[in-house]
């Protein structure tokens, strides 16, 4: 590893001296002051360095604190004739007189600019541009969320669902193109929680909080190897100087369907149960203030919300029926913030602090406590011989803190830039079961007898995970050579500490009970070069480095397994301009998904009594090579096909416990109650199958119907096939799927606006299990007020009720039905007010060095 590490740095160090030898003949100089009509300096302006042949950009920059701009490294010659232009909201556009650089006038200081207001515009100008809800770029898929009416009020889980080529199945699992596995950031930056923690803080995330998230399908190396796409969630920042802030405040009603909770006394029917209404509330305020050198932001959310959750499962073991109704009621609170100051040494130097962090609770509601019944019976009889009926009441409490400092120094004008983050990341959980009671009963004339004596069980699980990372960044332009060049480095440290309590009726129980220990420690290096090969073409090639080692250990099981390991991730982007209509990119990348930190315990993890969870020590990383051509055809018609292959798929399988004998023999030695035939028993637990491939196309199309009516589309078809040894069987099977996003965004009379959506997945298969079709349709409505300060919007979900998920599998003797609803159908109220002074300037953009670690902790609900 460190010879090939060398051999990076080396190479790396080779085109930095290639970059310094190539830029002598960009020598000249060009520098100014800009000042607005009171003569007060005048920063974040838009200054551009155009050629006087032809206009075209040379160069561009923005006026720092004191108004001043320079241009360096500006090419001298017979051909050095340019113009500077000069241009900010509410100013008239400047273009100052022809400069000519020459040997002997290397550089020209030009004189003070004062720009003017222009009156009219501020007058006149009423009508606003609005970005489109979907808009497709070159290398990859924006979703606007900031602006758009369907999206108000929703949580950032609920817009993922309406993102195209994006589906969330029942277990909250992302997947883009049919492809899972996704590494999900937030502003640049890893969010280091397992799947189930990410789900609840994006449950409990506004999407008033989300200006845009970028879906990328084909990453580059200078993002972490992790998952096979990325999506990443950009939330709001302050554009203006001086000090002001937005606040907002919602209410959402949501209109339960009718819940299947068991069957009835008499079996020839489901018996159903209407909930309530639930309300959901949220809050949010927003500040950013910028005063000299030092600008201060802080993000603050709050939302109570109360939901349900209704699942039904069917298994077929051995044609014994085991029919499973759950009715959960939740109620949670989340409250987060992200607090941090930027401070501007000088105008190339800044540094950043920035903490953020979530706290909250998740339960059961103590009145309605989770009632799981399940009925066994003969395959063919309706009439059932035994049941299981276990009331739960459970509680969950999370806090998380991420504390950063950040470093950013520009060289000079042409882009030269280095930057560097330190992270420290605290996560904690604590999942409590208040009571689990399972009581047992037989039925003899139709008549309900309990015959075992009740198992309770309680639980204390605190998870902590503590995570230390630091990267650097460095971007070195070769200006001659039409080229650029980017190196970087990043470490990260990862511990977790698992230590599950188990009690039964009031004593410890040691065969549930186990304390899990793991590190990880994961090195990482990559070079990135991009070159304009012609006007039309252009390349960027890169490899990244990382270097794996890790070690699990069950301490109560006294089982341990380390690694330790090095991979390459190649990537190679190729972009092509046919004419100024038609573009084409040709993209290819390797990635890797690591096991999240649960699914390598080895412990058995207790649900019911016929249902067990299991990790896999023996779990291996996946493995992803993708290929992707994509054409675009004025910016705005983007159709592109991909192809990958993923060795060494991770996948969830469920086992009947009677074929696995060393499992089985753990479940009988701690498990063994009173009734439970052993030979039924299931647990689920993750595996490794031989490939998963998939062949894909997306297609998105604006169209502009009227001046007042447009609407944005976006079409995904793709082919999933998974093949190789499962469960002792070959598993060899496929299915082409498809998903659409359609909206309709209407401007209407008096500061009126609405938008319709609809969004629908075709069935699909994962691994061993067949989903259902999901569809919804969802419509909103804008009014805006007080000079457009304020705005109250109206949005509905789910308006016909739809987005329910199931799913079917029938693979290796392994039989099961699942469905699964929720409260999709709501309506939400949300009111925005902004306040204060509309010219404070954006807190900085920037990814932090915990950016891979995160999505793997799996400690949620």
């Amino acid at each position: 590893m460190k010879k090939l590490l060398l051999t990076m740095l080396l190479a790396s160090a080779s085109l930095l001296s290639f970059a310094q030898n190539s830029q002598v003949s960009y020598k000249g100089k060009i520098s100014g002051s800009l000042f607005d009509e009171k003569k007060q300096a005048l920063p974040f302006a838009n200054v551009l360095l155009l050629k006087v042949k032809d206009s075209t950009l040379t160069k561009g920059v923005v006026s720092d604190l004191d108004g001043k701009f320079n241009f360096d490294q500006v090419a001298v010659g017979n051909e050095s004739q340019y113009i500077v232009s000069v241009s900010m909201v509410g100013y008239k556009k400047y273009f100052s007189p022809k400069i000519a650089l020459s040997d002997e006038n290397l550089e020209v200081k030009l004189s003070t600019i004062q720009l003017e207001l222009d009156t009219k515009n501020l007058k006149e100008v009423s009508v606003t541009a609005k970005k489109p809800f979907i808009e497709q770029r070159a290398d990859k898929l924006v979703v606007n969320v900031e602006g758009s009416l369907v999206a108000t009020g929703n949580t950032a889980l609920e817009v993922l669902q309406k993102s195209p080529g994006v589906s969330v199945d029942n277990n909250d699992n992302i997947s883009v193109k049919g492809k899972q596995g996704v590494l999900v950031l937030m502003d640049g930056k890893q969010t280091y929680m397992s799947q189930s923690d990410l789900a609840t803080l994006l449950k409990n995330m506004s999407s008033d909080q989300i200006e845009k998230i970028e879906i990328i399908s084909n990453p580059s190396a200078r993002y972490d190897a992790a998952g096979k796409a990325v999506i990443n969630i950009v939330t709001k920042k302050n554009k203006n100087y001086g000090t002001n802030g937005s606040i907002s405040a919602g209410f959402s009603a949501s209109f339960p369907p009718v819940l299947e909770s068991g069957l009835s006394n008499d079996f020839s029917k489901t018996e159903t149960v209407k909930p309530g209404m639930m309300p959901k509330y949220n809050s949010s305020l927003n500040l950013n203030n910028r005063q000299g050198k030092v600008n201060t932001f802080a993000n603050l959310t709050f939302s109570d919300n109360q939901r349900f959750n209704n699942n039904v499962l069917t298994r077929d073991i051995g044609g014994k029926i085991f029919e499973q109704y759950a009715v959960r009621y939740n109620e949670s609170q989340n409250f987060s913030y992200k607090i941090g100051s930027d401070y501007y040494a000088n105008k190339k130097t800044t540094i950043g602090f920035l903490v953020n962090g979530s706290a909250g609770i998740w339960q059961n509601n103590p009145n309605t406590p989770v009632i799981n019944t399940t009925y066994i019976k003969h395959a063919g009889s309706t009439i059932p011989d035994s049941s299981l009926r276990t009331t739960a009441s459970s509680y969950q409490t999370w806090k998380n803190v991420t504390l950063n400092t950040n470093f950013k120094h520009t060289f000079d004008s042409t882009g030269k830039e280095l930057t560097a983050d330190v992270d420290y990341s605290i996560y904690s959980n604590l999942s409590r079961e208040r009571g689990m009671d399972t009581r047992f009963y037989k039925y003899i004339d139709n008549k309900e007898t309990e015959y075992a004596l009740p198992l309770n069980i309680t639980s204390h699980i605190p998870n902590k995970y503590n995570i230390f990372a630091l990267k650097t960044d460095y971007v070195h332009p070769l200006a001659k050579a039409k080229a650029r060049l980017e190196i970087g480095a990043k470490s990260s440290w990862v511990r977790s500490d698992n230590d599950i309590q188990f009690f039964q009726n009031g004593l410890a129980d040691k065969g549930r009970t186990n304390f899990f220990i793991y590190q990880e420690n994961i090195n990482a290096a990559y070079v990135n070069f991009n070159k304009e090969l012609s006007k039309k073409l252009s390349l960027q090639a890169g490899l990244r480095m990382e270097h794996t080692h890790s070690k699990g250990e069950s301490v109560t099981l006294n089982e341990s397994r380390e690694r330790n390991y090095v991979k390459l991730f190649p990537s190679v982007f190729l972009t092509q301009t046919i004419n100024k209509n038609n573009q084409l990119s040709y993209s290819y990348s390797r990635r890797i998904e690591r096991p999240d930190y649960g699914s390598l315990n080895p412990f058995i993890n207790f649900l019911d009594p016929y249902t067990y969870q299991l990790g896999n020590e023996y779990l291996k990383p996946q493995y992803t090579n993708s290929f992707e051509l994509t054409h675009s055809f004025k910016q705005a018609f983007v159709t592109s096909v991909g192809y990958s292959v993923t060795t060494d798929f991770m996948t969830e399988v469920i086992k009947n416990a009677v074929n696995e004998p060393l499992i089985l023999a753990k479940i009988k030695k701690y498990n063994n109650i009173e009734g439970i035939d052993p030979e039924k028993i299931t647990f689920a637990t993750r595996d490794n199958i031989a490939k998963f491939e998939n062949i894909n196309a997306n297609f998105s199309f604006p169209i502009p119907i009227t001046k007042w009516w447009s609407s944005q589309n976006n079409v995904s078809v793709f082919y999933n096939k998974y093949s190789g040894a499962l469960l002792g069987q070959n598993l060899n099977t496929g299915q082409w799927a498809y998903n659409f996003y359609t909206s309709q965004n209407l401007k209407l009379p008096k500061e009126l606006s609405a938008e319709v959506s609809m969004w629908y997945n075709s069935p699909n298969i994962y691994g061993m299990m067949q989903g259902r079709a999901q569809y919804a349709v969802n419509a909103g409505l804008q009014k805006s007020f007080w000079n457009k300060k304020a705005s109250l919007k109206l949005n509905i979900n789910d308006l016909f009720l739809t987005s329910f998920w199931g799913g079917k599998t029938d693979f290796a003797n392994v039989k099961l039905n699942i469905r699964n609803r929720w409260d999709s159908r709501n309506a939400r109220l949300t009111f925005t007010y902004k306040f204060g002074n509309q010219n404070v300037k954006a807190a900085r953009r920037r990814s932090t060095a915990t950016e891979a670690e995160q999505g793997r902790v799996r400690t949620g609900n």
